[in-house]
């Protein structure tokens, strides 16, 4: 396993120290992105698609049940040279910005991907959400971009959405949604490009991103693109089964459609 050192080249994140409290018995043993969805650890899936698009190192951050993380990087390290990963380990955690700001270090560009480590993109073949976040981030005008999916393709997600788009451009400036049931909410995929300069003047060590985004929204830096494809949202039991179900029933529509994970 390698130590953060500055010298690296990293520019991307996945959070893996939550404690997954909603899954119940299923985090009882693992940490929550070890939870396997079509017979495969999210966390894997994950990091085979970074590699497939030439993601070259990327930093996990662990607490919860940490030494189950810190093994399964082992043995992906030990098959796999790319990407190269890099535990960052939380005695207390952190909540997701102050993990982050703990990283800041090692990152060696102001634009970062920052990636929930229980979430799932079945994305278009010919289609890639990551490079169109790298893509459509100016840092002359955004904090944040993140990339969100409507509601109505986010499966195993039961909420009312997170956002409301401004408009109907590739990049839209986007609020919090408030008490209403607008057409146009949008749900948050947990996959984000920040830009580091934001957690200036932010003097927490143990905090969300949510104040990041409140404070990028204040200074009408909060932006996102929308998802080409689903989002699986695992958060409960029940939202595995709701998954697993759409996967499996869908399959064949899903393949001749090109929809991968």
């Amino acid at each position: 396993m390698n130590k953060l050192e500055k010298k690296n080249k990293v520019n991307t994140m996945i959070l893996c120290a939550g404690r997954g409290q909603r899954m119940r018995y299923k985090t009882k043993y693992i940490a929550k992105p070890l939870i396997k969805i079509q017979n495969q650890p999210i966390l894997k899936t994950n990091i085979n698609y970074l590699s497939s698009i030439g993601i070259k190192n990327c930093i996990i951050n662990n607490s919860y049940k940490y030494l189950t993380i810190q093994k399964f990087i082992r043995n992906y390290s030990y098959k796999h040279t790319i990407p190269k990963m890099y535990s960052s380990f939380e005695k207390e955690r952190l909540e997701t910005g102050g993990g982050v700001k703990k990283a800041l270090p090692i990152f060696n560009k102001k634009k970062m991907l920052i990636i929930n480590g229980d979430s799932l993109l079945l994305r278009k073949s010919n289609s890639c959400p990551v490079k169109k976040l790298f893509k459509n981030f100016n840092s002359n005008y955004m904090s944040i971009l993140l990339l969100l999916a409507p509601i109505n393709k986010s499966i195993g997600y039961y909420g009312g959405g997170d956002f409301i788009v401004k408009s109907n451009s590739i990049t839209s400036r986007i609020e919090r949604k408030k008490n209403n049931k607008s057409h146009k909410n949008f749900v948050f995929t947990g996959w984000q490009i920040i830009n580091k300069e934001i957690f200036n003047d932010i003097n927490k060590d143990d905090f969300s991103l949510n104040l990041l985004y409140n404070k990028a929204q204040s200074q009408n830096s909060l932006f996102a693109i929308t998802l080409e494809g689903y989002f699986l949202h695992v958060s409960t039991p029940k939202s595995i089964i709701q998954i697993e179900r759409f996967l499996n029933v869908n399959k064949k529509y899903l393949n001749e459609k090109n929809y991968i994970l």
